[in-house]
């Protein structure tokens, strides 16, 4: 059954209707196969940089001013995108005319604040490189510094890329935002491929990437009634609404920004750990943001708009555990034993060699340990967010992050690069753990007795892939092997355990797998 939005108040020619992918089987479906590409697109960015420049100050310097532009604007553009929706659905309520008016004061006054910040990162740049990169030399801070002057303009666009993003969810439209990576990652991937080795020619297509990835979604937003055109009313109640909800979630994005600027610099102290550390994470990130953070994408709306409905509020939440639970246990389990060949596979050719593969390879391994925690905290948070509760969220994510910092310290002394990831991981689990809990007391139950007994199926089918894996790595030398010899088994061995898993949970009759399946041939719709 699809939901149905109220008819409007008032003459406006807006449609109401739901879009067509309203059904959660066809949306998982489409955004997890654009998602899927995005990942796959940007985990060849990663190759393609690596191959080309290797793993040392240079790609430190670049990974670097990557993120600097938006470094004090991530935290207000995730907090605004995210808390658009609900408020956008509550606009829309009361008619089409209040929704648009609100979506435009939304963008206009974020587009002058945006600004305001880009202006004073880019006059604050000096001072901002030393306090991100204590341990590095004047040569790669130098060139972090001239890298971001020419990718600074980027903040702009990020902005528009991610409230459009927003606003085509809050439409329950997913696909646009995924394809818009997609173009996105296309484009600096030719940049790199074409630089010369010139790493600032590389920042130039960076830059150009990310004004594609904000024009590809203008066409579907334009078609569901979004007009690019400025508007001053700051006196719109859904602003007002909007600002005094997304101040808890600000201040847990600010910290969330702040464990990824501690993890810099706590990695700074060698050359090459930060992107050791950029380029581990890109395997784990395939995984959890094409499937783990889909589940919470396409569940968010539905979540809101059950929000004040206890029983389809837990149902959903619950589903969405269980689905994470069936994709991320055995991700994980899969990327901690294959580490090493996955590692030499994508990564050691051209100026990237043996050792900075065992490093990368470290740390992919103890991010893979994260996977599930990652996706959890992603949809206890949506969760929240549907019931416009923002400060229980903000809360735990800033004790966690104090717990990722003191974990940075404390296991880099230890570990190197695999530590700062290791500490990363623990402090995702315990967060969502957390979260999990609190939202159980919150709303009375969470659907546990589903989700326990999903938790031990997922386990036992994990445990038999896991031992189809280690077979099949003993019999093909997987730890040794290199280049056509190493992809062909590798490949056959993961599809191997990932048989058996899919075979085990078929066995127990795990209801989430079919489930699963109905909605991906978009046989299933939430409701």
């Amino acid at each position: 059954m699809q939901m149905r939005t109220p008819a409007p108040k008032n003459n406006s020619t807006e449609p109401l209707q739901q879009p067509a992918d309203t059904g959660m089987g066809r949306s998982m479906a489409l955004v997890t196969g654009f998602m899927m590409l995005s990942k796959a697109l940007g985990f060849i960015r990663e190759v393609a940089l690596s191959a080309k420049f290797g793993m040392n100050y240079v790609t430190d310097a670049y990974k670097t001013a990557f993120n600097m532009p938006c470094l004090l604007l991530s935290a207000l553009i995730t907090a605004a995108a995210t808390i658009f929706v609900p408020i956008y659905n509550e606009r829309r309520r009361e008619s089409a005319e209040n929704a648009s008016r609100f979506t435009r004061v939304i963008l206009t006054l974020g587009l002058i604040v945006s600004a305001l910040i880009a202006l004073s990162t880019y006059l604050a740049l000096p001072w901002l490189a030393g306090v991100m990169l204590p341990g590095a030399n004047a040569d790669m801070i130098s060139l972090t510094i001239g890298l971001t002057r020419i990718m600074m303009p980027m903040a702009l666009f990020v902005f528009l890329y991610r409230m459009l993003g927003a606003f085509l969810q809050a439409r329950f439209h997913f696909t646009m935002s995924a394809v818009a990576t997609c173009a996105s990652a296309a484009v600096i991937i030719l940049g790199i491929t074409f630089s010369g080795g010139n790493i600032a020619l590389v920042a130039v297509a960076t830059l150009i990437g990310m004004a594609v990835e904000f024009l590809t979604q203008l066409p579907a937003a334009h078609r569901r009634g979004l007009r690019l055109r400025p508007l001053f009313d700051f006196s719109d109640p859904g602003l007002k609404r909007l600002v005094l909800l997304m101040l808890p979630l600000l201040i847990g994005c600010v910290f969330d920004q702040l464990y990824i600027v501690f993890d810099r610099v706590v990695a700074s102290a060698a050359a090459g750990d930060i992107s050791a550390l950029d380029y581990g994470s890109r395997v784990t990130t395939m995984v959890s943001a094409a499937f783990l953070t889909t589940i919470a994408t396409v569940l968010y709306p539905s979540l809101t708009a059950s929000a004040r409905d206890a029983k389809r509020f837990v149902g959903h939440f619950s589903l969405g555990v269980r689905l994470n639970l069936i994709i991320g246990l055995p991700a994980a389990a899969a990327l901690l034993m294959l580490r090493a060949p996955v590692t030499r596979l994508v990564f050691e050719r051209g100026a990237f060699d043996a050792s900075d593969a065992a490093v990368t390879a470290g740390a992919m391994a103890c991010y893979a340990l994260g996977i599930p925690g990652l996706g959890l905290k992603e949809l206890c948070n949506r969760a929240f967010y549907a019931r416009q509760s923002t400060r229980l969220p903000m809360v735990v994510g800033v004790l966690g992050v104090l717990l990722n910092i003191a974990l940075d310290y404390l296991l880099y002394a230890l570990m190197g690069a695999s530590g700062v990831a290791l500490a990363s991981a623990i402090a995702a689990t315990i967060t969502a753990g957390t979260l999990i809990i609190l939202l159980r007391i919150n709303t009375g139950r969470v659907g546990g007795g589903a989700i326990l007994l999903c938790l031990g199926k997922t386990a036992a089918a994990a445990a038999v892939m896991c031992g189809v894996i280690f077979a099949g790595s003993r019999a093909f030398s997987l730890q040794t092997a290199y280049g056509i010899k190493l992809a062909l088994p590798l490949l056959g061995t993961a599809a191997a355990g990932l048989a058996a898993y899919v075979i085990v949970l078929a066995l127990l009759r795990t209801s989430e797998l079919s489930e699963m399946i109905h909605m991906i041939l978009n046989k299933h719709s939430i409701s």
